[in-house]
């Protein structure tokens, strides 16, 4: 009888672990066939075309070759170290006395207007072509 009581547990707890997940799974509705088919779409073999170059890529045969051993040179002569230290500490010596309140606001915009015309009067002579 012991014998047969462990058969019998055993059987119920294979139809627990076997049995039920299987009716379960029939019970569900979960469908993997949609109607649309899963297989990968074809291979298409592509091989070379022959697509005209870009404008942009021609060659243009000038007969010389590119040099970069000419030194570079600007527009106009550029300011040095020392100038540009001077007018750094004049302009933030200017807005320290208009922080300070030391100058009036109309002294103040007499001089930052004098610095706008000098560099306007600096740009048109720079910019200006250049004459023989």
């Amino acid at each position: 009888m012991v014998v047969q009581a462990g058969l019998v547990r055993h059987l119920s707890m294979l139809v627990c672990v076997v049995a039920i997940p299987m009716g379960l799974a029939g019970c569900n509705s979960f469908a993997l066939d949609d109607g649309i088919p899963n297989t990968s779409p074809p291979a298409v073999v592509v091989g070379p075309q022959n697509a005209p170059r870009p404008a942009s890529l021609t060659l243009k045969s000038t007969g010389t070759y590119p040099t970069f051993g000419k030194p570079l040179t600007a527009a106009n002569t550029q300011i040095d170290d020392q100038q540009y230290s001077s007018a750094e500490t004049q302009l933030s010596s200017l807005a320290k006395a208009k922080a300070r309140g030391a100058i009036s606001e109309a002294e103040y915009q007499r001089r930052v207007n004098a610095l706008r015309k000098l560099s306007e009067d600096q740009t048109s002579s720079a910019t200006a072509p250049a004459t023989n």
